[in-house]
C-alpha cells in the first residue's frame, strides 16, 4: 500500500523558499525543479496547515533528518507553540541500506512504520530551514527541530520520509486559532519526498562536460558561491575544489548520491565552510569504478582533468538559465588555487591527477587513498596532506611504501610515529587539541604530511576525517607560486 493511501493528509507543501522542492528517490532534484510540487509560491487552498517538509543535513554517516518544517497559510504566533504541539516521526531507512555502499536499496523503500522522534526545539521561521540560534522570527513555517548527535560519523538510520500530527491548537499572529486535528501529514508526494538539505540544495546537478572530438563526456555537479550569484560576482576569480567521491556511488549512483551519501563533496558547500573559505566545488558522477586496486583506470580519470581544464579556461557560462542570478554569467577560477580531494577511489584518482598534472593543483587532501609508488613520484615536489586510519590495510601501508620514493625524488615527508586520537574530531566545535596537533605537524619543514589515526578502518575514515578543520584550513592556505 502506498504512503498516500495510508496518510490522508498528503498535500503539496507550497513552499515560497527556493530550497524546498520535490525530491527524487535518493535526494533532491536539480536547482531548476518546478511544477506543481516544486518551489513556490503557491496559493493556499484553504486556511490552516498546508504541508510539511523534512529538514535534513548530510553528515559523514549519510543524510540525517534534523527536523520538520510545518507550513501554514499565514504567520504563526510562536507563543502558541510548545514542544508537544505536534507528534513528529521519521520512517527508518530500508533494511540493508548503508550510506555510500554499492548496490544499496533505496532508503525510502521501507516497509517499516514511522518511528516517533521527540522535538528538542520549536520555533517559527520565514523559510523551511533550521536556525542555529533556535529562536523564532515572524513566519508561516513552524520548525520542529530534533536533537543532533555531536558524532557526525555515526551511520544514518533515516529515510527522508516524515510525518506530523498537530496535537494542539496553534494561533496565527492575526489571532485566528487552528484547532488540533487527527490528520497525519506526510512529506511524500507524487514526484518524491519534500526535503530541504542544508548546504546541498544550492548545488546544480546534471551538468555535462563533453569533447566532441573524442566522443567523450562526463556528468558532474557544481556549487557556485553566493558572491558569484550576487551582482558583479562574475568579476571575481574563485578557488576551485575538485572533490572526487568513491566507488560506492558508481556505477549505480546518481548525482544526488554523490552529494548526499557522504560528506566528501557537500562539506565544502556548507554555509559555515563557505563563510571561512568561499570557493567553487565540483564533483563528478561516474558510471563505473574509475580506478581499481590493480592501479588500472578508465578514461574518466583523464576526463576529470579535462573538466578542471575547461573550468580554468574561464569560459564556463552554463549556470541555470532559469535563475536570473546565474544566467549568462561567466565563471572565473583562480589558477593559483585549484585543490584536489577525495576518499578511497576518489583519493586514488586525486593522487593520479596530481602526479600526471603537477602544474595544475596547489595542494591535495587525500583521505584513505593509495597509488603504486612509482606512479606518484611527481608528488615529491607538491603539497599533499594524507590522512589514513591504522586499521586501513591498503591505504596506510601503500602510502608507507611511497615515502622512500618521494624522499629519493627530493620530497620532504613528515610522518609522525604518533597515532592521533579520532575521539578529538567530535564535537566539531571543540577541536582545539586536535588542531594544535595537526598544525604542529603541518608547520614542520615538509611538503608532504602523512597522518594516521588510531583504530580507524577504511570506511570510518570517510565518515570522520573530512571533519578535521585544520586539514581543510591547511588546504586553502596553499597557493601556487
Amino acid at each position: 500500500m502506498t504512503v498516500g493511501a495510508v496518510f490522508a493528509g498528503v498535500t503539496a507543501m507550497g513552499s515560497s523558499a527556493q530550497q524546498a522542492h520535490a525530491a527524487g528517490d535518493h535526494g533532491f532534484m536539480a536547482a531548476s525543479s518546478g511544477g506543481p510540487d516544486g518551489p513556490g509560491p503557491h496559493k493556499p487552498e484553504k486556511p490552516g496547515l498546508q504541508g510539511i517538509c523534512a529538514l535534513c543535513e548530510v553528515t559523514g554517516g549519510g543524510e540525517k533528518v534534523y527536523g520538520i518544517a510545518v507550513e501554514y497559510d499565514v504567520a504563526i504566533d510562536p507563543a502558541s507553540l510548545t514542544p508537544d504541539t505536534y507528534a513528529t516521526a521519521v520512517f527508518p531507512a530500508a533494511r540493508g541500506f548503508f550510506a555510500g555502499m554499492p548496490q544499496e536499496p533505496d532508503k525510502n523503500d521501507t516497509t517499516a512504520g514511522p518511528k516517533p522522534r521527540p522535538v528538542a526545539a520549536i520555533y517559527t521561521n520565514t523559510d523551511p530551514a533550521l536556525r542555529p540560534d533556535r529562536k523564532s522570527v515572524p513566519g508561516r513555517y513552524v520548525i520542529t527541530e530534533f536533537a543532533h548527535d555531536p558524532d557526525l560519523s555515526l551511520p544514518t538510520t533515516d529515510s527522508d520520509r516524515v510525518t506530523v500530527t498537530q496535537d494542539r491548537s496553534v494561533r496565527t499572529t492575526g489571532g485566528a486559532v487552528y484547532a488540533a486535528s487527527r490528520t497525519v501529514w506526510t512529506n511524500a508526494g507524487p514526484h518524491g519526498n519534500r526535503v530541504v538539505i542544508r548546504g546541498v540544495d544550492a548545488w546544480e546537478q546534471n551538468h555535462w562536460w563533453w569533447d566532441d572530438t573524442r566522443s567523450a563526456w562526463l556528468e558532474y555537479s557544481i556549487y557556485l558561491p553566493k558572491s558569484f550569484l550576487a551582482e558583479g560576482g562574475e568579476n571575481r576569480a574563485y578557488p576551485l575544489v575538485l572533490a572526487v567521491t568513491h566507488s560506492g556511488t558508481s556505477p549505480d549512483g546518481t548525482c544526488a548520491q554523490t552529494l548526499t551519501e557522504q560528506c566528501i563533496a557537500s562539506i565544502w558547500s556548507m554555509p559555515e565552510e563557505q563563510d571561512r573559505h568561499e570557493c567553487v566545488v565540483v564533483t563528478p558522477r561516474y558510471e563505473r569504478t574509475t580506478m581499481n586496486d590493480y592501479w588500472e583506470h578508465t578514461s574518466d580519470v583523464e576526463n576529470t582533468y579535462r573538466l578542471v581544464e575547461s573550468l580554468l579556461s574561464n569560459t564556463w557560462n552554463y549556470g541555470n538559465p532559469n535563475l536570473a542570478d546565474r544566467r549568462d554569467k561567466v565563471l572565473k577560477i583562480d589558477p593559483k588555487r585549484v585543490y584536489c580531494t577525495g576518499w578511497s577511489m576518489g583519493a586514488m584518482t586525486s593522487l593520479w591527477l596530481m602526479a600526471k598534472h603537477p602544474r595544475t593543483f596547489a595542494a591535495g587532501l587525500i583521505i584513505a587513498g593509495q597509488q603504486r609508488p612509482g606512479d606518484v613520484a611527481p608528488l615529491a615536489s607538491q603539497k599533499v596532506l594524507i590522512i589514513t586510519g591504522s586499521e586501513d590495510d591498503k591505504a596506510t601501508p601503500w602510502n608507507e611504501k611511497c615515502i622512500p620514493v618521494w624522499e629519493k625524488a627530493g620530497g620532504r615527508v613528515v610522518r609522525p610515529e604518533e597515532l592521533l586520537d579520532p575521539a578529538l574530531i567530535f564535537p566539531v566545535d571543540n577541536q582545539r587539541k586536535l588542531t594544535d596537533q595537526v598544525n604542529g605537524y603541518l608547520a614542520q619543514d615538509g611538503n608532504i604530511t602523512f597522518l594516521t589515526f588510531d583504530g580507524v578502518d577504511h570506511m570510518g575514515s570517510a565518515r570522520k576525517f573530512f571533519y578535521i578543520r585544520a586539514a581543510r584550513d591547511w588546504l586553502f592556505r596553499q597557493s601556487k607560486a
